[in-house]
């Protein structure tokens, strides 16, 4: 059952939360922002439930036995209602459904909640629609947004919310929990797997169920790690056909591979701690790279590379974006 108890790593945003609650101030409209994986959609069911929770206790942490409760948890409550994308977006006609039932009075709660998931991917119709609803809420109703990519949403929108703001997990923190789960991991996998998924717990069981994954981003490691940095493109060029296929068919895992790599790089640049590198043992390998490539053409990649999941959700093909990338690299 889901409860603010089992959310890990997120303790001010709940805090937040409850106090809200406690004082009876829980406002019309949130944001809640912050990486994939790290605890924002089962936060949002959390404060659902709280909201409406017949039996709230002291700390105000929703019963989990009252019907509203366990209507929430399987999605059946008549004042409950999470809005997903439909093939990668969400469509005017969702919002003008959301429009067209949340002026009517709650039917069994306080509160009537809706939860736009991925709200990032709105269309711009979508968006406007959201954006009258907001300006003219009806007191009863609460809108939850969440997003890993607020940047690329309408201001005005993110303006008429209460931000709640996510952070990653410290590595502490992750090895703590991923120990604690009896997963039958060694320790070698288990600090690997903390190293590809650095705060994001949700990423770490990922990997965890997908030995296979795992495998691949540490194929792709060695492979960046036998080339000269001077050597990358030529690499990207001269690799055989079927390695260029096998990073194309896992393009987002490879994608986050050279994130934390250009990342590393750039906490070199900066003088960082090395206690705060995804891949401290290849220091010598990832100086050479950073001597290679100025501070500004890092931080240009990494801004590139962080874009590309959105551009995959628009239907942009794998082999465009690694030809932009290869641009990028020798620009």
């Amino acid at each position: 059952m889901i409860d603010f108890e089992k959310i890990i790593g997120q303790k001010k945003s709940i805090k937040v939360l409850k106090n809200l609650i406690k004082y009876d101030r829980v406002g019309h409209a949130f944001l809640f922002s912050g990486k994939e994986g790290i605890g924002k959609r089962l936060t949002a069911i959390a404060f659902s439930k709280a909201v409406n929770c017949f039996n709230l206790s002291e700390n105000y942490e929703p019963c989990n036995r009252c019907s509203s409760c366990l209507k929430i948890e399987k999605g059946i409550h008549p004042d409950f209602q999470l809005i997903t994308p439909l093939n990668s977006v969400i469509t005017i006609e969702q919002i003008r459904n959301i429009k067209d039932i949340i002026y009517w009075q709650p039917l069994v709660g306080r509160k009537k909640v809706f939860l736009i998931d991925d709200a990032h991917k709105m269309t711009v119709e979508a968006s406007n629609s959201l954006l009258k609803i907001l300006e003219e809420p009806p007191e009863f109703a609460v809108l939850i947004l969440i997003t890993d990519s607020p940047e690329i949403m309408l201001p005005t929108i993110i303006s008429r919310c209460h931000r709640i703001s996510f952070y990653p997990i410290s590595r502490e923190e992750q090895r703590e929990i991923l120990t604690g789960m009896n997963l039958s991991l060694e320790k070698s996998q288990l600090e690997e797997i903390i190293r590809f998924s650095p705060g994001n717990l949700g990423k770490a069981i990922a990997l965890a169920d997908e030995p296979a994954r795992l495998k691949e981003k540490n194929q792709y490691l060695e492979w960046l790690i036998e080339t000269e940095p001077e050597q990358l493109i030529d690499k990207f060029f001269s690799s055989p056909e079927n390695e260029v296929k096998d990073i194309l068919n896992s393009f987002l895992d490879f994608t986050e591979l050279m994130i934390l790599w250009f990342r590393d790089m750039l906490f070199f640049q900066l003088g960082l701690s090395q206690e705060m590198l995804s891949f401290p043992e290849r220091i010598e390998k990832i100086k050479k790279f950073a001597q290679y490539y100025s501070q500004e053409k890092v931080i240009n990649l990494l801004n590139f590379l962080t874009e590309i999941p959105q551009e995959i959700a628009k239907y942009i093909k794998p082999e465009i974006l690694m030809e932009n990338f290869i641009i990028q690299l020798g620009d």
